[in-house]
C-alpha cells in the first residue's frame, strides 16, 4: 500500500514540476509579446506619430514644492542651498527634486530639438 502511495506522490510531483516549469517559460514571453513598442505609433498612412510631453507643469510643481532648488544651475548653487536645511531627510528630498528638475530640463531640450 505504501508502495502505490509513493509512485503516486512522485507521479504527482513530477507532474506539479512540469507545469510549472512550462507555465515559468511562457508567462515571459507572454509579457514581452503583450508589450509592443508604443514609442513611435504609426497611423494609418504609414507615419510616424511622435507624442510630446509637456514637462512644464511637472517643472513648475517641482519649483514650487522645493523653491530652494528652483534656481539652482551647477552643484555648487545646490551644495550652497543645502547648507542651512537641518533636516537629513528633507535634504535628500531637495536633492532629488534637484535631480528631477535637472532631468526634465535635458528631456525638454530633446523633445524641443526634434
Amino acid at each position: 500500500m505504501s508502495n502505490i502511495n509513493g509512485r503516486s506522490l512522485a507521479v504527482l510531483m513530477a507532474s506539479m514540476a512540469v507545469l510549472l516549469g512550462a507555465a515559468m517559460i511562457a508567462n515571459p514571453l507572454g509579457q514581452a509579446n503583450a508589450q509592443e513598442n508604443q514609442t513611435n505609433q504609426t497611423n494609418a498612412t504609414g507615419a510616424v506619430v511622435v507624442t510630446k510631453i509637456d514637462v512644464d507643469p511637472l517643472m513648475k510643481a517641482l519649483k514650487d514644492n522645493y523653491p530652494k532648488v528652483g534656481d539652482v544651475k551647477d552643484p555648487k548653487g545646490l551644495v550652497d542651498a543645502m547648507n542651512d536645511i537641518k533636516d537629513p531627510k528633507e535634504v535628500v528630498r531637495n536633492m532629488i527634486a534637484a535631480g528631477l528638475l535637472h532631468d526634465l530640463e535635458k528631456f525638454k531640450a530633446i523633445q524641443d530639438s526634434e
